[in-house]
């Protein structure tokens, strides 16, 4: 089975390379953000093309969203949480600093009135008047993603202080969720881009969510708090995978294993073969640490990846993969061309 393999880029790659700027008309002008993506993709070709990255003349994409970078703020948006932009950066979500005082002052938010929601229906209508369809690759975030946007390290005392208004939130959020994913549903059943492009060549009708932040948290809160929220999200959306993007994913393994799952991502110094060991017959994406990319010799880029090809166990019969995400603009074309020749070979 051949192994598939890809890279993704931090804006700050793509501002200096492609001379892209990520200001607000990025992510809310459809038209901006398509004229970009066009200049990302035969940019991606300009460096790699010899790898099948990127396009020698690409045609626009209606795009909402993206699956060339790893940006998740919208739902956090749409729940109140002010959104910084900058020229080379990502959308950076600003804290509410909520505590167990005022949480229940969250509401949960009516999408026909919430303004945020309104202006991406109005990319979407607009996208479907002017292309006839819409290429959803919104950054589906995740339940405690969203909760520590709105509550920062208050969250983790409120997990002990206030448990109920905790979940009271958790639902409401989940409930946020459900309902723009089945909006972006109905668009289209590759979703997941936004989250991991990995997952477009791999599982592309699966949901996905990032469960970023539990590697903050024992498994044991995730079982308490989290794991009936993954699992309504599952019931929703039938095929279903959980990012998580920590270094000790087997930490949480023993919660994750009660989720029905077609796809797990498994974060840069988490024990893959433990992974392996408990879904293997699920489809893992190996995750290569962007750091190690920018600071390793080709010999240690060329030793990771055969590790975690070996420990993913690429296999007819565990379905697996390898990416390397937020590329900064430190790191050298030369190294990058390294992880992909080695990742070619193994594939």
């Amino acid at each position: 089975m051949k192994m598939k393999y890809d890279i993704t880029f931090h804006p700050s790659w793509w501002h200096k390379n492609a001379g892209i700027e990520f200001t607000q008309d990025f992510f809310d002008e459809p038209k901006y953000r398509m004229e970009a993506d066009v200049k990302m993709r035969r940019c991606l070709y300009d460096h790699f093309g010899d790898y099948g990255l990127g396009e020698k003349k690409p045609l626009p994409r209606p795009l909402l969203g993206s699956d060339l970078l790893a940006a998740g703020y919208l739902q956090s948006e749409i729940m109140g949480c002010e959104i910084r932009y900058a020229p080379n950066d990502s959308p950076q979500v600003i804290c509410r600093d909520f505590d167990e005082d005022n949480i229940a002052d969250v509401s949960l938010p009516e999408l026909d009135s919430n303004l945020v929601w309104q202006k991406t229906l109005k990319q979407i209508e607009w996208l479907q008047d002017n292309y006839g369809r819409v290429e959803c690759y919104v950054n589906l975030m995740g339940v405690q993603n969203i909760a520590l946007d709105l509550m920062g390290q208050n969250l983790f005392t409120g997990y002990y202080i206030e448990p109920e208004s905790i979940d009271e939130l958790l639902a409401k959020i989940t409930a946020t969720l459900m309902q723009t994913g089945q909006v972006f549903r109905r668009l289209s059943p590759d979703i997941s881009g936004g989250v991991t492009a990995i997952v477009r060549q791999t599982v592309p009708g699966c949901y996905l969510t990032s469960n970023c932040s539990v590697e903050m948290i024992s498994n044991e809160l995730y079982e308490q708090f989290l794991l009936r929220y993954d699992l309504k999200l599952a019931a929703a959306f039938g095929s279903f995978g959980i990012h998580h993007c920590g270094a000790t994913m087997e930490h949480v393994l023993a919660g994750y294993s009660q989720v029905p799952v077609d796809f797990l991502e498994a974060g840069a110094g988490s024990d893959v073969a433990k992974v392996r060991a408990a879904f293997p017959n699920v489809h893992i994406n190996a995750r290569f640490s962007p750091v190690a990319l920018q600071t390793s010799s080709a010999v240690e880029i060329e030793q990771e990846v055969c590790r975690l090809y070996e420990a993913v166990g690429a296999a007819e019969s565990c379905p697996a993969s390898i990416s390397c995400v937020g590329i900064d603009s430190k790191t050298s074309d030369e190294s990058i061309r390294e992880f992909l020749r080695v990742c070619a070979g193994l594939s």
